[in-house]
Formats: structure tokens, sequence, C-alpha cells
């Protein structure tokens, strides 16, 4: 367990530093008005996650192409109406995602401790969009466009540990979304600290390091820790 604040915390992006979940359920409720069509948005949500799960664990394909698939998908299993636009508008909308309002003053606190990276399933220029809306420097970001590979294989995090010239077990990983990250840090040895702001149950087969409800409650953590 950390005695003292880790060299290096890095983050999941979406969903953990930005509300995804707000962004995408957003956008189809404004698609679904646009087309004129009564489906349940929460339905039609997880469906499409559902989709996107399977293909980032298949053969790699850019961001933009898996949220067209897959929102294709999930409209077919609806009965939705289809149209290439709708994928590409999809990608167009990421980059107004809101961020957490926590998340650029825990981050900030952070940076005072520890060298603070981003490892994303995203492409590159979709993320540094994101980077301005955060406004916080990273020391690092790793993209499943520079690994070649979604979480949660262990590629964009064996990337990671290269670029930070660094070791495993001098990272805490911090994430919300569990099965893409959980098990592929825990695998490589990294800590984890998974961000349960719904207060989910554990996996039974694997724990991480820490729990906490908020990204405030990390900033606390760490920085009630010796420094580094």
């Amino acid at each position: 367990m950390l005695t003292s604040a880790p060299s290096v915390i890095s983050f999941d992006c979406y969903g953990t530093l930005v509300d995804w979940e707000t962004g995408i359920s957003n956008f189809l409720t404004g698609m679904l008005q646009q087309k004129g069509v009564v489906a349940d948005v929460a339905e039609v949500f997880r469906a499409r996650e559902d989709v996107e799960f399977g293909l980032i664990q298949g053969t790699y394909r850019g961001y933009r192409e898996i949220l067209s698939l897959s929102l294709k998908e999930a409209f077919y299993r609806f009965s939705i109406p289809y149209s290439e636009r709708d994928g590409e508008q999809l990608a167009e909308s990421l980059p107004n995602w809101p961020v957490f309002k926590e998340s650029r003053a825990a981050l900030e606190r952070l940076s005072e401790r520890s060298r603070l990276a981003i490892i994303s399933n995203i492409d590159n220029d979709l993320i540094e969009k994101t980077r301005v809306s955060i406004g916080v420097k990273f020391s690092l970001t790793v993209t499943a466009q520079d690994a070649r590979a979604y979480k949660p294989s262990i590629r964009p995090f064996e990337l990671a540990i290269k670029r930070l010239d660094c070791k495993a077990k001098d990272i805490l990983h911090v994430s919300s979304g569990f099965r893409y990250d959980m098990p592929p840090a825990h695998k490589l040895k990294f800590k984890t600290a998974w961000i349960n702001r719904k207060k989910e149950e554990k996996p039974a087969a694997q724990k991480p390091d820490y729990e906490f409800e908020s990204l405030t409650q990390l900033a606390d953590f760490v920085c009630g820790l010796r420094g580094a």
C-alpha cells in the first residue's frame, strides 16, 4: 500500500475526468428528437456501449470508426434509422462532453505531488481537444491510437511505462471504468484506484487497491501522504 505520494498518477479520461455518459446521452437525446423517434435513451446508450466493448477487443480500428459502428448497431437493434453522418456527428460531439466539475481542482492538487498521465481509448486529435477543456498539464498522454490497441489490452499500459521511464509499481492508475482498466493495470502490477461514483459493487474476482467516490477524495488521500 502507498506510504508516500506515487511518482506518477495515470488516469482513464472518459468516465473518470470527463462525464462521457452525460455527453453521449445528451447526443442521443438530440439525435432521436431530430429523427422524430421515441426510444429509451438509457437502453440505447447501454446497447451502444456493449457493442463498443466488443469492437475494441477485435482488430484495431480508429475510435471514430468504433463510434460509428457501435452507434449503427445500437440504432439497428432499436429500429432507429441510421446514416453515416450520425456516426460522424457522435465523434464531433466528443470535445463537448462535459468535464466533471471536480476534475480540474483535484488534478491541480495532485500535480503538486506527482506527475500526471492519461491512458485513454481514443484518437490523438480527439484527446487534444479534451485536454484543452480539462485545463491541466499532463506529463504524458497515451492513446489507443498510439498503442494500436484499446484497454482492456495491456498494450496501452506497457507503452505508458516505457514512455514514463519508470516501473509499474511506481504508478497509481485511476479509473471509473472497472472492466476497461483494473484488470490490465493489476496484471502489470500498477497500483490501482477505482473512482466509484455510483457506489457499484466490486467484481468478486478482482479488487482495486483503493476505492474513492470522487476525484476530490483521491486528492485528499494522496495529499495526506508523505511527499514523493
